[in-house]
C-alpha cells in the first residue's frame, strides 16, 4: 500500500501528480455529463450536487433568541378539522428546535393551552400580547392556511397537505411597533407547505397517522429555517 510515509521523494511527487490528474479528469467528466445531458430529468445543478460540487449546506434564515420561545399554532379560519394535527406539529417542532439547538427554551404546550382556556377572547388577542403573558421573549407564530387529511383521497399526488405562514414576533417589544415582527420582512409571513402522495397516505392508514406525518414533515421544514443544516438530495433553499 502506498502512503506518504513509505514513498521515496520522487515516488511521492509522482503519486501526488497522479492524484491531481485523476481529480481533474473526474471534474471534467462531471462537467461533460452536465453539458451533454440537457434533456435529462435532473437539472445541471442537481447533477453537480450528485457529483459533490457546490455548497451542501443551507444557512439559517433567522436565529431565535436564547430566551423563552413560545410556539403558537394558530388556525383562525378553522381549516383544520382534525385538531390532533396541530398538537403533533407543536410537539414535533419543539423537539426539532431543541434537538438542533435552534432554541434553548420552549414554553410548554400546557402553558399555551392554559392561557387559551383562561384568557377572555384569546383568539382575538395579538400574538405579541399572548407571548408576553406566557413570559416568552419571542413567539414563533404558525398560522394555518390550508389543510387536508382524509383516508378517502382522489388526487394521488396531493392526497393530504398542510400549509402555514411562519412569522417570528418580538413579545417583549411594546414601544416600537415596527420592531415587533422580526422575521420575515414580508407581513404575509414565510409560507411553508408539505404534501403527501396517495401511497404515503395509504401507509399512514388512519387520519391520526396522516395528521402525524404532516406535522412531522412541516415541523422539520419549519425548524430548518432557524439553524444551519445540510441540504438533502435535490433540496433547494427557498
Amino acid at each position: 500500500m502506498i502512503t506518504p510515509w513509505t514513498c521515496s521523494r520522487s515516488g511521492w511527487f509522482r503519486f501526488r501528480r497522479r492524484k491531481k490528474r485523476k481529480g481533474a479528469v473526474l471534474r471534467a467528466i462531471g462537467l461533460s455529463v452536465v453539458t451533454i445531458l440537457p434533456a435529462c430529468t435532473y437539472s445541471g445543478g442537481e447533477w453537480l450536487f450528485m457529483l459533490g460540487f457546490g455548497s451542501q449546506r443551507a444557512k439559517a434564515k433567522f436565529h431565535l433568541t436564547d430566551g423563552p420561545v413560545m410556539i403558537l399554532v394558530d388556525d383562525p379560519g378553522q381549516r383544520v378539522d382534525w385538531p390532533p394535527a396541530l398538537t403533533h406539529l407543536f410537539d414535533e417542532l419543539s423537539q426539532q428546535l431543541l434537538r438542533n439547538k435552534a432554541a434553548k427554551r420552549i414554553v410548554p404546550r400546557e402553558t399555551v393551552e392554559r392561557l387559551r382556556q383562561s384568557i377572555t377572547n384569546f383568539e382575538k388577542r395579538g400574538c405579541r400580547e399572548i407571548g408576553e403573558m406566557a413570559a416568552a421573549e419571542q413567539v414563533l407564530w404558525l398560522e394555518v392556511r390550508e389543510f387536508l387529511a382524509t383516508e378517502d383521497f382522489a388526487d394521488a399526488s396531493a392526497a393530504a397537505y398542510l400549509s402555514v405562514a411562519v412569522r417570528v414576533i418580538h413579545a417583549a417589544e411594546k414601544k416600537e411597533r415596527t420592531r415587533v415582527r422580526l422575521y420575515p420582512e414580508s407581513p404575509s409571513g414565510q409560507i411553508l407547505t408539505v404534501t403527501l402522495d396517495g401511497a404515503t397516505v395509504s401507509m399512514a392508514k388512519t387520519k391520526d397517522g396522516i395528521a402525524r406525518k404532516l406535522g412531522e414533515l412541516l415541523a422539520d421544514k419549519t425548524a430548518k429555517l432557524f439553524y444551519d443544516h445540510k441540504l438533502g438530495d435535490f433540496e433547494r433553499e427557498e
